[in-house]
């Protein structure tokens, strides 16, 4: 009989060889303050630390931990990808003209206080869009952040805008949030429904920590979003958005 020391895990009680730093069971490293001696047959210690230096063993663990740093940088290069890569959005519109006069449109709508449905494209709001933003790029600007335009979405029920940055002027950076929206005793209500940066999903709840992301932008929008507010209804379709006030 040979007297071994062991150590004794802390976390789950159980036995390691002295020659350990992590418990072989649940992974904790080890005191090794709490070494405890055990006597141990001669065959059973020479079987033990032939396991312990066995070169198969050694090159089988040595692959498992090559094959998991391969893994996770593979994944971690895919969620690079996605976060850097571009949505689909359409090309940044010229037209500014059509801004006045969705503008003017909704303000002739709310004055003359009578029953009126109004109705835009997509392409619409994003010249609408251009064109508001356009004078206030300056105060829209981050550090090494420079922002180029907000584009507006529309499906059923869920409206997206979508802000892209330029980084140090060289690489555009894009940030989604969906909300469906009403309007409630004048004023615009949004709820978070979707989100992404780049192509990369983001989940509703975690979208809403990030809507300081568009605060400026929904800042530089504040007169036309009370214009909107003076509507009795808004709703979001397939490429298109109305606009809905009711006899007073």
């Amino acid at each position: 009989m040979i007297a071994t020391l062991k150590i004794l895990c802390s976390e789950c009680q159980r036995e390691n060889e002295a020659e350990r730093v992590y418990c072989h069971h649940c992974g904790a490293r080890l005191d090794r303050s709490a070494v405890v001696p055990t006597k141990e047959p001669v065959d059973d210690t020479r079987k033990r630390v032939r396991k312990l230096f066995d070169p198969q063993r050694a090159k089988l663990r040595f692959m498992f931990f090559k094959i998991s740093k391969l893994i996770l940088s593979a994944g971690a290069l895919a969620i690079f990808i996605q976060l850097v890569s571009p949505p689909d959005l359409p090309a940044p519109t010229k037209t500014l003209i059509l801004a006045s006069q969705i503008r003017l449109d909704m303000e002739t709508a709310t004055q003359r206080h009578q029953p009126v449905q109004l109705e835009f494209t997509e392409d619409q709001v994003n010249a609408y869009l251009a064109s508001a933003l356009r004078s206030k790029q300056a105060t829209l600007n981050k550090p090494l952040l420079e922002f180029k335009r907000a584009v507006a979405g529309f499906s059923e029920e869920i409206g997206t805008i979508t802000v892209e940055r330029s980084l140090s002027g060289y690489y555009s950076l894009y940030t989604s949030a969906g909300y469906s929206v009403s309007i409630v005793e004048g004023k615009m209500v949004a709820r978070t429904k979707a989100g992404h940066i780049g192509r990369m999903p983001i989940h509703p709840q975690l979208m809403q920590l990030a809507n300081v992301l568009f605060a400026d932008v929904l800042g530089a929008l504040d007169r036309d979003a009370k214009l909107v507010s003076k509507f009795n209804a808004i709703q979001f379709h397939d490429k298109h958005v109305q606009l809905a006030l009711t006899a007073p």
